[in-house]
């Protein structure tokens, strides 16, 4: 029953997403609905920070993404910035397709979270989140994303330290 009820509100969320990003106000927005697959070079590790208007904090966030095809999944990671992550959670799993700017993180205690992608220029990206727990919104805000060379990554870099898939540990 409970994953049925994240399943429609996953469904609602990217649905009210969807319609609402459809106006023309902002060029970058429809020039990146008109690229066939936004997200095609999302693959990789990219490094940044989240801004919650809620809570009018930053937090620094991680993703490493492997492409499958059409689809794309991988890992998210949060460290604190001026405060802790959302209900100190440090750790997600991401999931989407090249196909649409928006991309699910389900997180370790059931909340999730949508990113959507406003600008993605690689290698930076940018865009707003909405997060969810028990059927309610419980975060917003925005993102910004910058994605690290190959050569720079932590598994050929000396003096990187890796945590877990490549994601660099920030002590």
């Amino acid at each position: 029953m409970r994953s049925v009820i994240a399943f429609m509100l996953l469904s609602l969320a990217t649905a009210w997403v969807s319609c609402s990003s459809t106006s023309g106000q902002n060029s970058s927005r429809s020039t990146l609905a008109e690229r066939p697959d936004p997200l095609r070079e999302f693959a990789g590790t990219w490094r940044g920070t989240s801004f919650s208007t809620y809570a009018l904090a930053k937090v620094k966030i991680g993703f490493e993404i492997k492409q499958n095809g059409n689809n794309f999944k991988g890992d998210y990671r949060c460290w604190p910035g001026n405060i802790i992550c959302t209900n100190n959670i440090q750790r997600g799993w991401v999931h989407g397709q090249i196909t649409a700017r928006g991309f699910t993180v389900a997180m370790e205690d059931t909340s999730w979270c949508l990113f959507f992608m406003d600008e993605f220029y690689p290698p930076s990206a940018r865009g707003e989140y909405t997060c969810y727990e028990g059927g309610m919104v419980m975060d917003r805000g925005l993102f910004q994303l910058k994605g690290i060379a190959p050569a720079l990554q932590p598994e050929n870099h000396a003096r990187g330290k890796a945590t877990h898939k490549g994601i660099m540990s920030t002590s």
